[in-house]
């Protein structure tokens, strides 16, 4: 599976460039957390997926999707390839849920959008569900928030944000009764809005501008600091 992820995302990654473009605010977040971890995100359009696999460093990333998503016995065949897990939102099945936390056990990454549908109406956040929650509890999961912008449109940038991870240390262990999972689920809410409200502020003042400004400057301060130590070890050599 992960061989025919990776295959599959170098194959499609200019395509995704083009079709998908975007900056993401503070990606290199993502690349401190850990293995086994859920990605929560909002849900805004059927690009959300491409904005997830090409949007974030790394590899396989299990995405749950509805039911209903699975299509025909080759688009189910295919979708399950790539790391996709078919939940029934309605009566979520033991298998599935099971297959869920198991993954995390393993060092996976779920990627999971607790709202459940797209949201079709405006960019403020729907009801979430609380299954998200649940896997986090019972696999003892480190939850980052990654939101997106705006509803996606081919060709056209879009701008994705990595929030902080949601604290949950003091739920591990629990009994995942409707308490603890409400619990959990609010404060999934708070991080993915607190994301989104940075979000918001980063692209109104174009970000990755400044970031790109600061690498800039940091390089050069790390060239200098190179260069003189370059400069002292050849002093000390001469000297010797």
């Amino acid at each position: 599976m992960r061989a025919w992820f990776w295959f599959l995302k170098i194959i499609l990654c200019p395509i995704a460039a083009i079709l998908a473009p975007r900056k993401v605010m503070n990606k290199y977040k993502y690349k401190k957390y850990g293995r086994g971890q859920i990605i929560i995100s909002n849900h805004l359009s059927w690009m959300d997926p491409v904005y997830l696999y090409f949007g974030l460093p790394g590899g396989l990333k299990r995405e749950l999707s509805k039911k209903e998503n699975s299509g025909n016995r080759i688009q189910t065949a295919f979708m399950h390839s790539i790391g996709v897990i078919f939940v029934d939102r309605d009566k979520p099945e033991l298998s599935s849920m099971r297959t869920c936390i198991n993954a995390l056990k393993d060092g996976q990454t779920l990627a999971i959008s607790p709202e459940g549908t797209r949201n079709r109406v405006n960019r403020e956040l729907q009801p979430l569900h609380s299954g998200a929650a649940l896997f986090a509890i019972k696999g003892n999961a480190q939850v980052i928030p990654y939101v997106i912008h705006h509803k996606g449109k081919p060709f056209h940038r879009n701008y994705m944000g990595v929030g902080d991870p949601v604290d949950l240390s003091d739920l591990y262990g629990k009994r995942t009764d409707e308490a603890t999972l409400n619990e959990a689920t609010e404060r999934f809410r708070a991080a993915l809005q607190k994301t989104l409200d940075e979000l918001d502020e980063w692209v109104e003042q174009k970000g990755w501008k400044k970031a790109k400004k600061q690498r800039k400057i940091d390089a050069r301060i790390l060239n200098k600091k190179y260069k003189a130590a370059k400069r002292e070890y050849a002093g000390n050599s001469h000297s010797k």
